[in-house]
């Protein structure tokens, strides 16, 4: 998966999509000016998540196709404990915990496989309203979700 802002995000957005690119273990690419046709060419054929904002803050994220279908959409705010800093991840596949509608989206569109178990490692933990991303006992941030479809 290709992870990107919209264009001139604000430094909250910018730090959001490395977030996001190092949990998924994805890459991360500044837009600049760049269209969502030479996006889908730059991710040669993955899954494209575009994290939008609203008033300076992230505010919603796209997923496209390769063909620029737009798979999922969520309209959120962010919610993060103490400081919102960067800091690289290991390496380690996300896992997600949670039934519903956004959980079985998230597990179709964004490649990560549902367990079971308590989140032990790196894992989303996903119901209708909000959208836990944990990091072993740490909750990194979290999305309370508004709409999506």
């Amino acid at each position: 998966m290709l992870i990107t802002s919209s264009r001139s995000p604000s430094a909250n957005t910018r730090i959001l999509c490395k977030y996001l690119g190092s949990f998924f273990n994805s890459d991360y690419i500044t837009r600049g000016k760049m269209g969502l046709e030479e996006l889908f060419h730059q991710a040669r054929g993955d899954p494209v998540m575009v994290v939008g904002q609203y008033h300076g803050n992230p505010g919603s994220f796209v997923v496209y196709d390769q063909d620029g279908e737009c798979l999922l959409s969520v309209r959120m705010s962010l919610v993060h404990p103490g400081s919102f800093k960067y800091s690289p991840l290991k390496k380690i596949e996300p896992n997600i915990v949670g039934e519903g509608k956004l959980a079985d989206l998230i597990v179709q569109h964004l490649s990560v496989h549902r367990t079971t178990d308590d989140c032990d490692q790196v894992c989303l933990k996903v119901n209708d309203e909000k959208i836990d991303f944990r990091y072993f006992d740490d909750l990194l941030f979290s999305f309370v979700v508004k709409s999506y479809r």
